[in-house]
């Protein structure tokens, strides 16, 4: 706005008027002219193509105008530092942990924050650089960070921010069904919170988020409402001839809730409506019985299995869960196939005496205690065709809980008590019936030093933790073992098909058996006239001690 004194006539006032318009349009013109000018000159001073960084540009405080791609890069790389040292990351509960920049490993992304210096910037920052009015430019560098140790510091955040949710859980009670409510978690955003590091900030807040429970605490209630039901009246089960009346009370005692799937599933303990449905039904039931082997004489006859028939008490307990509101089920009966039937005991080809040996001992010493509860352990034991027969895993650990007394061994060449002493002698006589057998002797170690009631070198010697004696049967048919000790001895009978075998040994000793001497011993394994094995021992035994 102009002002004129006022003293000033009305008519020298246009003329003042024209000349200071005439003087404002000169100097817009002029402005115009030079701006035009400038951004000319700006247009190209540096094409847009040109490959290099505008003038007063500067990259993480590193000037880079006029530089080519590569080497504003090179320079953003080697001269680029983290303007702090340290970072706190702060959290729920107070949380404070101070991050040294350097443990992460910061290295400048130089390539992204030169293709974003390349930039020439708008019209107008070019026309004041052009100008001499500045229009300097400042771009961010952002780093990268050691991947492992982002993971490293996510991690302890995480072990002190986050909280476990806690699922909804339904107790069920004698008197009542109650539900504890769930309670959510926190977790840390380790994606979010990795991102925020890398901004190398003075602070970095935690990203929390929620986590869910798995159960809900409608989900519990829902559940809950069905034991309910099921708890609301007896569970009744009748049959053809019988029935069974399980109390609430009882049923409560065998009903959970249990987080499956992340659902929750009831259940019922068969084992707390069994009582009753025995009680009921037990008449009716009949328990299966397996097939058995019967010698008489040299052969083997097979005694005939059976099934069984029981009331499926867990499959009462599913109805009553799948159907809370029903009162009474009908009983459901189920077969029970035996662990051996007819069928699979005559497939197993168990016909007639392949094989029997005897060794002695003096009767009623402690040895012989465990000799017997050896030799009972192993009576029946069957060796299907192709199986591999382990004596310390058919024995299982001799101990004074499972029968087993204290009774002279050797070891490292010495008579010393041992819990379990003696049965090496089982071992001895089951070796050599499966030598005789025919069976593959896969690990078995004589004694260190000779004792006369065994044939030299055929003999074993075992104990818990090695040595061991393990033979296969590698014939066709399987084998049973009947092992029997009496007074004056054990003997152990190997049942088998025949299948044309025959065994045939030599045994080489020096004359005299006293001290220490070498044994060696042949066997030839015959099948139908056929040689299927042919094996050469050797033992040298140490003298005997005192």
């Amino acid at each position: 706005m102009t002002t004129t004194p006022p003293d000033e006539p009305p008519a020298a006032r246009a003329p003042r008027r024209r000349r200071d318009r005439h003087l404002l349009v000169g100097a817009g013109a002029a402005l115009v002219v030079l701006g035009g000018s400038a951004a000319v000159l700006a247009m190209r001073a540096v094409p847009q193509d040109s490959g290099r960084v505008p003038d007063g540009v500067s990259v993480g405080g590193v000037p880079v105008g006029g530089l080519t791609r590569a080497e504003a890069e090179r320079a953003v790389e080697r001269l680029a530092r983290p303007a702090r040292r340290q970072i706190v990351v702060t959290g729920p509960g107070g949380l404070r942990l101070t991050v040294p920049v350097a443990q992460l490993g910061p290295t400048p992304d130089a390539r992204r924050a030169v293709a974003l210096a390349l930039d020439q910037g708008s019209v107008w920052q070019r026309i004041r650089r052009e100008a001499g009015l500045g229009g300097e430019r400042r771009v961010p560098v952002a780093f990268r960070l050691d991947p492992a140790a982002v993971r490293s510091v996510v991690a302890r955040v995480a072990g002190e921010v986050g909280r476990p949710a806690r699922s909804a859980r339904v107790v069920v009670g004698i008197d009542e069904v109650r539900v504890v409510p769930a309670v959510a978690g926190r977790g840390v955003d380790a994606d979010l919170l990795a991102a925020r590091l890398a901004r190398i900030p003075a602070t970095a807040r935690t990203p929390v988020v929620a986590v869910a429970p798995g159960i809900s605490t409608a989900d519990a209630r829902t559940t809950a409402l069905r034991a309910r039901r099921i708890l609301s009246h007896p569970v009744v089960v009748r049959g053809a001839r019988g029935r069974a009346s399980v109390p609430p009370g009882v049923v409560a005692g065998g009903l959970a809730a249990r987080e499956e799937d992340g659902r929750l599933r009831l259940t019922i303990d068969p084992g707390t409506l069994r009582p009753a449905l025995a009680r009921a039904f037990g008449g009716q039931e009949r328990t299966a019985r397996s097939a058995t082997f019967r010698v008489e004489g040299r052969r083997v006859r097979v005694v005939p299995g059976r099934s069984g028939r029981r009331v499926d008490a867990a499959r009462v307990a599913a109805m009553v869960v799948a159907d809370p509101g029903r009162r009474v089920f009908r009983a459901p009966f189920t077969v029970q196939r035996p662990a051996r039937t007819t069928e699979q005991a005559q497939r197993m080809r168990i016909r007639e005496l392949v094989s029997e040996f005897t060794t002695p001992y003096s009767c009623c010493q402690p040895r012989v205690t465990n000799i017997r509860r050896a030799a009972a352990i192993l009576d029946g034991t069957v060796i299907p065709a192709g199986g591999t027969f382990s004596l310390n895993e058919a024995l299982g650990e001799r101990t004074r809980a499972r029968g087993f007394v204290a009774a002279p061994q050797i070891n490292a060449g010495r008579l010393e008590d041992a819990v379990g002493g003696g049965v090496s002698q089982v071992a001895t006589t089951t070796f050599n019936a499966a030598f005789f057998a025919g069976l593959k002797l896969d690990q078995f170690t004589p004694h260190e030093f000779y004792i006369s009631r065994y044939p030299p070198g055929r003999e074993a010697t075992v104990s818990w933790g090695g040595p061991e004696l393990v033979v296969t049967n590698d014939w066709p048919a399987a084998v049973l073992m009947k092992v029997s000790a009496g007074d004056s001895g054990i003997t152990v009978r190997l049942y088998s098909a025949r299948l044309g075998r025959r065994v045939a040994t030599t045994t080489s000793t020096p004359e005299g058996t006293s001290g220490a001497f070498p044994v060696s011993f042949t066997r030839k394994v015959f099948r139908d006239g056929r040689l299927l094995r042919d094996e050469d021992f050797r033992w040298t035994y140490k003298a005997s001690p005192e």
